[in-house]
C-alpha cells in the first residue's frame, strides 16, 4: 500500500509568518487608536472651550489682550492640577481604585454642564484680573481640570500594557497636541462663523459625552489588555534614573521661555504691529505645534541644525522689537512668529530629548505644566506690574539664546570667564559712548538734525548703539550660549536708554495694555500711543491747542455732524463711550452736560492730567467720567436721556463686539430722547464695521449714513476717518445726508446680523 504524503506547496510558511505578523500589527494598533482618539478628543475639546468661554466673557471684562492672557494663565495653572492629580493617582492607587476615582470625576462635570456664565457677576470697575479668573473656575474649572487629566493618565496607563511600544509611551503626547491645534483651528474658521454661543455650548455638551464613551472604551481596551502592576513597585522604579533637582529645573526653565515668548509675542504683535483681530492663534498653534514635531517617533528637525539658525532671527527681531521698526505685514510675521517656532522648537526639542523612564512620565508632564503656568504668570501679572513696556518680550528672546544647546565645547575656566566678561564689557563700551555724547551736547545737537522726514541723528545714534554695534558683536559669540544669550540681553538693557528724537513724557502700563504719551518738541504735539494705534493728539501751544483734531477733526465727519446740529444742540445732553484724551469734549456747549464711560482708569488719569491733555480741563467742566464697561455702565442711566451717543472704541484689535450687537443698539436706542442720534467712530485699518451697523439698524427700523473721510492733514493733525451716524429717522439727522461724503448705508441682507449670541469678527477682518 502506497501512502500518499500532501506536502505543503512552497511558500505556504511564509505566507502564515506574514499573516501572523499582519494580525500582530492589527491587533497592536487596536490600543494605539483607541488611546490616541481619547487623548485627541480631550484635546480637542479643551482647545474648543477655551475661546468659547473668552467670547462668553469679554462682553464683560472688556477687549484687551490682557484678557487672553489672563485666561491663558488660568488653563495653565488647571492643567498643572490636572497633571498633579495624574502623577498622584498614578503613583498611589491600585488599578481598581485608579480606575472607580477616575471614572467618578469624569462624571462629575455633567450637571454643570452646558457651560454658562451666572447673570448678575460684573467685573468690578479697576483691575478686573481676579474677577476673570473667579468666574473662569466657576464656569469651567471642573470640566477643564477632568480633560486635562487624559493625556498624561492614558499615557501612563498605556505604558503599564505589555504592547510593545509601550516601553516609550511619549508618541501619544503628540496625538494631544494635535487635537489642541485642531481644536484651536477650528473655532474660529469652522464654529464661530456659523454658530452661536448658546448651540456651542449645547454642542460642547455633546461632544462632551461622546468623549466619555471614547474613554469609556479605552479603559475597556486596558482591561483586556495583557497589564503589568499600573502602580510601579521599587523594583520597577529602580529601572529608572533617579530625577535630581537640577533635571527638573532645567525642565522648567525649557518649558517657561516658550510659554513667556508665546504670550509675549501675541500681546505684542497685536498691539504693537497690526492689532488686528485673532492674530492669536497663529503663535498659540505654533507653540502646540512644536510638540508634535519633537515628541515625534523620529527625528523630525535636527536640534543643532535649529540652534545654528536661531540667532540669525533672534539678532534682527530683537532689534526690530527694540528701535519699534516696522514693515510689511507678512514679513513682520514671518520673522515674529518663526523666531518664535524656531524656539519653542529647540526648548521643547530639548525637553524630548531629555524625557524620563515611562515608570516617571507623570511626573515629567507636572514639571512642563509648572513652567507652563510660570510663563503665564509672568506675562499675565508679573509683567504688567512691574514692566511699563512689553519687555519680557525681550527678555524671553534672551533666555530663550542662554538655553541653546552648546556648539562648541565648555572651554577652560578663561573661557568661562570670557563669556561674562565679553558681553558686560560690550555694554560698557556703548554706555560711554552715549555719556560722552551726552555730557558733549553732541546727541542734543544730531537730535536736531533731520536726517530723513521721521529721523533724526540721534535716531541714528539709537540704531549703532542698540543695534548695529552689539549684533556685529554677538554676531562672533554664537557658538557659546552664555556668551551670546548675555550679549543680546546687554543690547536689551541699551535698549532702555533714552535716546531718539520722540521722547516718552508719560508711560504706563495695566491691565488694558501700554499707554505712551509722546511729545515733538518742535510742533508742541502731544500723542497717547497705544501700541502701535494713536488714540488722540493735541498741539499744546499755538492756534491748534484745545482744538479737536486726529479722528475729530472739525473738517472731518464728526464737525459735519455737530455744524448739522448747531441750532438745536444748546442744552444737549451727551453720552461718549470711550474717553481717549477728551477730545470730542471741545464740541461741548456751555449748557450742555456731557458724560465719558471709560472702563481704564489709566486712561481717566491721562486724560484728567493738564500737563498731558488740557482737553477736559479747558472745554467742558461739566463733563463726568464713569469709570467702567460701557454698555453695562450706560445701561444704568435713565431711559430717553441722551441728545447723542458717541461710541469711540473700535481703534484697537480687541474689537469690544458687544458694543456693536443688536442688543446693543436697542439699548442706546432706548436711552435717547427723541430726535437724537448715535454716532460710532468705526475708524480701523483691519476690520469693517459699518456694514454690520447698517444691518443692526436696519433690523430695528433705524436710518443710517456714513462718510469716509480719506483726507488727512499732517500739518494740522487731522487724520483719515471712517464715521457712521444713526437715528430712527432722516430728520433726526438734520442735514448731515445732504453734506459732502456722507452716503446712506442700506441694510445687506447677506450681512450677518450680529447679537450678543452670535458674531464673527474674522468675516470683517482684512489685513490691510
Amino acid at each position: 500500500m502506497q501512502l500518499e504524503v500532501e506536502v505543503d506547496p512552497p511558500g505556504a510558511v511564509a505566507i502564515d509568518r506574514e499573516t501572523e505578523r499582519r494580525l500582530t500589527a492589527v491587533a497592536a494598533a487596536g490600543p494605539i487608536l483607541v488611546f490616541g482618539v481619547s487623548i485627541f478628543t480631550s484635546a480637542y475639546l479643551l482647545f474648543l472651550v477655551e475661546p468659547m468661554i473668552a467670547k462668553m466673557i469679554l462682553p464683560l471684562a472688556g477687549g484687551s489682550p490682557a484678557v487672553w492672557t489672563t485666561s491663558v494663565l488660568f488653563f495653565q495653572s488647571v492643567l498643572l492640577v490636572g497633571y498633579g492629580y495624574s502623577h498622584w493617582l498614578s503613583m498611589k492607587l491600585q488599578w481598581k481604585w485608579q480606575a472607580a476615582l477616575h471614572g467618578a470625576l469624569l462624571l462629575a462635570p455633567l450637571p454643570l454642564l452646558p457651560i454658562h456664565l451666572i447673570p448678575g457677576w460684573n467685573p468690578p470697575s479697576s483691575n478686573p484680573a481676579a474677577w476673570l479668573v473667579l468666574v473662569l473656575s466657576v464656569a469651567v474649572g471642573l470640566p477643564f481640570l477632568v480633560l486635562s487629566t487624559t493625556s498624561p493618565l492614558i499615557q501612563y496607563w498605556f505604558s503599564r500594557t505589555t504592547h510593545p511600544q509601550a516601553s516609550d509611551p511619549y508618541f501619544l503626547y503628540r496625538a494631544s497636541n494635535l487635537g489642541s491645534a485642531l481644536g484651536l483651528l477650528s473655532y474660529p474658521f469652522l464654529i464661530e462663523p456659523w454658530i452661536g454661543l448658546r448651540a456651542q455650548a449645547q454642542m460642547w455638551r455633546v461632544a462632551y459625552i461622546g468623549f466619555l464613551l471614547v474613554v469609556a472604551a479605552a479603559l475597556v481596551a486596558l482591561r483586556r489588555a495583557r497589564t503589568v502592576n499600573p502602580t510601579p513597585d521599587a523594583a520597577e522604579l529602580g529601572d529608572a534614573i533617579p530625577i535630581t533637582w537640577k533635571r527638573r529645573g532645567r525642565w522648567v526653565l525649557l518649558a517657561t521661555v516658550p510659554s513667556t515668548w508665546m504670550l509675549a509675542a501675541t500681546s505684542y504683535f497685536t498691539t504693537v504691529v497690526r492689532p488686528m483681530p485673532l492674530l492669536w492663534v497663529i503663535p498659540l498653534t505654533l507653540y502646540l505645534l512644536s510638540f508634535v514635531v519633537v515628541f515625534a517617533r523620529r527625528t523630525l528637525v535636527p536640534r543643532q541644525w535649529l540652534s545654528r539658525i536661531f540667532p540669525f532671527y533672534a539678532l534682527p527681531l530683537l532689534g526690530i522689537v527694540l528701535l519699534d521698526g516696522g514693515g510689511p505685514f507678512w514679513f513682520l510675521a514671518a520673522l515674529h512668529f518663526g523666531a518664535f517656532f524656531l524656539a519653542a522648537l529647540l526648548c521643547h526639542g530639548e525637553l524630548a530629548a531629555d524625557r524620563p523612564h515611562r515608570r516617571q512620565l507623570t511626573e515629567f508632564y507636572w514639571w512642563l505644566g509648572v513652567g507652563g503656568a510660570a510663563g503665564g504668570l509672568m506675562v499675565a501679572v508679573i509683567a504688567p506690574r512691574f514692566f511699563k513696556d512689553f519687555y519680557e518680550y525681550p527678555l524671553a528672546i534672551a533666555a530663550a539664546a542662554l538655553l541653546r544647546p552648546a556648539r562648541a565645547p565648555g572651554g577652560d575656566r578663561r573661557a568661562r570667564v570670557l563669556d561674562f566678561a565679553l558681553p558686560a564689557g560690550l555694554a560698557a563700551a556703548m554706555l560711554a559712548v552715549v555719556g560722552a555724547l551726552t555730557l558733549s551736547g553732541a546727541l542734543d545737537r544730531l537730535n536736531r538734525v533731520e536726517v530723513t522726514a521721521v529721523a533724526t541723528g540721534a535716531d541714528l545714534v539709537r540704531v549703532l548703539i542698540v543695534l548695529a554695534i552689539p549684533a556685529a558683536v554677538s554676531a562672533a559669540f554664537i557658538r557659546r550660549p552664555t556668551r551670546f544669550g548675555l550679549a543680546i540681553t546687554a543690547m536689551f538693557l541699551l535698549g532702555l536708554l533714552p535716546i531718539g528724537s520722540l521722547a516718552a513724557v508719560y508711560q504706563q502700563r495695566d491691565f488694558f495694555g501700554v499707554h505712551k504719551v509722546v511729545s515733538d518738541p518742535s510742533s508742541g504735539e502731544h500723542a497717547l500711543i497705544d501700541g502701535g494705534t494713536i488714540h488722540g493728539l493735541e498741539f499744546m501751544k499755538g492756534r491748534l491747542r484745545d482744538t479737536p483734531v486726529a479722528y475729530y477733526s472739525p473738517a472731518g465727519p464728526l464737525g459735519d455732524f455737530f455744524k448739522s446740529k448747531s441750532a438745536v444742540d444748546a442744552g444737549w445732553n451727551v453720552g461718549v463711550i470711550g474717553l481717549g484724551t477728551g477730545e470730542i469734549a471741545c464740541y461741548a456747549k456751555p449748557q450742555q452736560t456731557w458724560t465719558f464711560y471709560e472702563i481704564d482708569p489709566a486712561v481717566v488719569q491721562i486724560a484728567r492730567n493738564p500737563s498731558l491733555f488740557t482737553f477736559l480741563r479747558d472745554c467742558t467742566t461739566r463733563a463726568n467720567v464713569v469709570l467702567g464697561d460701557g454698555r453695562l455702565t450706560i445701561a444704568q442711566a435713565p431711559d430717553h436721556s441722551y441728545d447723542l451717543i458717541v461710541l469711540d472704541a473700535f481703534g484697537s484689535d480687541a474689537i469690544p463686539v458687544h458694543l456693536l450687537t443688536r442688543e446693543a443698539l436697542s439699548l442706546y436706542a432706548k436711552k435717547l430722547k427723541p430726535g437724537g442720534a448715535i454716532l460710532f467712530n468705526v475708524s480701523n485699518r483691519y476690520v469693517g464695521l459699518a456694514p454690520i451697523l447698517a444691518r443692526e439698524a436696519g433690523s430695528l427700523s433705524m436710518v443710517s449714513l456714513e462718510r469716509i473721510d480719506g483726507q488727512g492733514d499732517p500739518a494740522a493733525g487731522k487724520f483719515p476717518s471712517d464715521w457712521v451716524a444713526t437715528a430712527l429717522t432722516n430728520d433726526d439727522l438734520g442735514d448731515l445726508g445732504s453734506r459732502p461724503g456722507w452716503r446712506p448705508l442700506h441694510p445687506d441682507p447677506h450681512t450677518p446680523l450680529w447679537t450678543d449670541d452670535f458674531n464673527d469678527v474674522l468675516s470683517v477682518t482684512r489685513l490691510g
